[in-house]
């Protein structure tokens, strides 16, 4: 286990009661009825909790490591200093939170010149957060009371699952035809999610693998910590416009890159 910087030792201390703090204000508006609206597309949704939990953060951040840049989905960026930049998707997974489906979740992030080395993961399903940082070696898993060292476990089962999240909701041609290209990878039971944060977390505890196409840094920041810090693999290839994620085992990994190189620049503008 690496020593963390200070900023880091802080950042990590941070991220647990700010990740407390978001699924807080996500009940609160779920309990009050979600009013969603669209953004990009029918199914692209914002809800006043989304917007919420970022003014929230952006504050918080501004207060306590003043000189930090910003990056949230739902408010632009804000310019920082010597490298570090917080990056948040208030809810990963709207239309799971607005639906009432599990796979709902906040990720907060700290990254440094580029590379993700903090992460908090709140669960709005389990009401658990999850949180690692680079170094660590392993995932923290809190209950608001306690926490524990959360040892990732993986089965035959788990191993076996293979999780697709795409950066845009609308069935298409490039979707169906990834879904095609994975069958003759190898066996596998696909999952889709609907939220990347959820479904790194998902093969950092449990195993499996992760295919990620079209997305952006908010929606993985955290996970990619928490998923390396669990011994995962975890690749990244940047476009212009977004980044494609593989993580899971090194012979995951391997398998699946031709699929981010056949793939990956069909459809990023979209994003």
């Amino acid at each position: 286990m690496s020593r963390p910087t200070a900023t880091e030792s802080l950042a990590f201390d941070a991220v647990r009661e700010w990740a407390f703090a978001a699924r807080r204000i996500a009940e609160e508006h779920a309990e009050a009825g979600i009013q969603a609206t669209t953004k990009d597309g029918p199914f692209d949704l914002l809800t006043p909790a989304d917007q919420a939990i970022e003014r929230y953060l952006r504050e918080e951040i501004r207060q306590r490591f003043p000189g930090h840049g910003f990056v949230g989905e739902e408010g632009g960026d804000e310019a920082g200093q010597d490298g570090w930049q917080w990056v948040v998707d208030p809810i990963d997974g709207t239309l799971n939170y607005a639906t009432g489906l599990a796979g709902a979740a906040s990720s907060i992030a700290l990254v440094r010149d580029g590379d993700p080395v903090v992460g908090a993961i709140a669960d709005f399903s389990s009401g658990f957060v999850y949180r690692s940082r680079s170094g660590l070696g392993g995932i923290l898993r809190s209950d608001g009371s306690s926490e524990i060292d959360c040892r990732p476990m993986v089965s035959a089962a788990g191993s076996a699952r293979l999780f697709v999240e795409w950066g845009w909701e609308g069935l298409d041609p490039v979707m169906v035809a990834t879904i095609q290209a994975l069958s003759a990878v190898r066996t596998r039971v696909l999952r889709i999610m609907g939220g990347a944060a959820y479904a790194l977390l998902s093969v950092a505890l449990h195993g499996g693998s992760f295919l990620g196409i079209g997305l952006r840094m908010w929606d993985v920041a955290a996970g990619i910590v928490l998923a390396r810090e669990a011994g995962r693999e975890v690749r990244l290839r940047q476009e212009t416009a977004a980044i494609h994620v593989l993580a899971g085992s090194e012979a995951d990994v391997r398998d699946l890159a031709p699929l981010i190189e056949r793939f990956g620049s069909k459809r990023v503008v979209a994003v």
